[in-house]
């Protein structure tokens, strides 16, 4: 089950950062644009410089803000299966504990513990 949170949860990240990229890229190229055709605006050289800058500066500051806002919903995105990860809990292999007196009665040799009155084997280097 977590397993599958997390495998939906990198396909959701995936998804959102196809968004992002896209949006990125639209806000990029309409921003550059818009710095470019900063003199149909008016003639004055001073206003068509400071309108220039003015909006490449805002171009900037939206690519910084879309990189911004795709980190913090991606942490959230992925936030959200190590949340229901700790309501879950791990899954623990179920221990079985050793009935070594049916494992003697089926034939076992050699088995541990040794049988009482057996002598111990020892086991040697060669």
């Amino acid at each position: 089950m977590r397993r599958l949170l997390w495998i939906l949860a990198w396909v959701a990240v995936a998804v959102w950062s196809l968004f992002a990229w896209g949006a990125y890229g639209l806000f990029d190229l309409f921003g550059d644009v818009a710095v470019r055709h900063a003199d149909a605006v008016t003639n004055h050289p001073e206003t068509v410089e400071w309108l220039s800058w003015a909006l490449s500066v805002l171009r900037s500051l939206g690519l910084a803000a879309i990189i911004v806002v795709w980190a913090a919903i991606s942490l959230l995105i992925l936030a959200v299966p190590t949340i229901i990860g700790f309501f879950l809990g791990r899954s623990r292999p179920e221990i079985r504990p050793i009935d070594w007196e049916a494992h003697r009665r089926n034939g076992g040799q050699g088995g541990f513990p040794p049988r009482p009155g057996e002598p111990m084997r020892r086991l040697e280097r060669r």
